[in-house]
């Protein structure tokens, strides 16, 4: 995602950097993205994942699992919710 958004930063730069006419054009190709399908399904497996892992959240805050001593490392913790890479 954030990959996505810095490109569409410096799109926008670029395009603003080289007339109204390629930031036109620019616009019309973000919308067009936003529109496909394949886009949508991203969105969709992206709020899946989030719910999924915002439910372990929810049952480790109650106490119904327990997670794996990892240590203190904040990025091991998030990996031990969401499985391997």
């Amino acid at each position: 995602m954030k990959n996505v958004l810095m490109a569409l930063v410096v799109g926008y730069v670029i395009g603003a950097k080289t007339g109204g006419k390629e930031l036109d054009e620019l616009g019309r190709s973000v919308t067009a993205l936003l529109g496909t399908d394949e886009f949508a399904e991203v969105v969709e497996s992206g709020r899946a994942q989030v719910g999924s892992t915002l439910r372990q959240l929810a049952s480790m805050v109650d106490g119904e699992h327990a997670m794996a001593d990892v240590g203190g490392d904040l990025v091991a913790k998030v990996r031990s919710l969401v499985g391997p890479d």
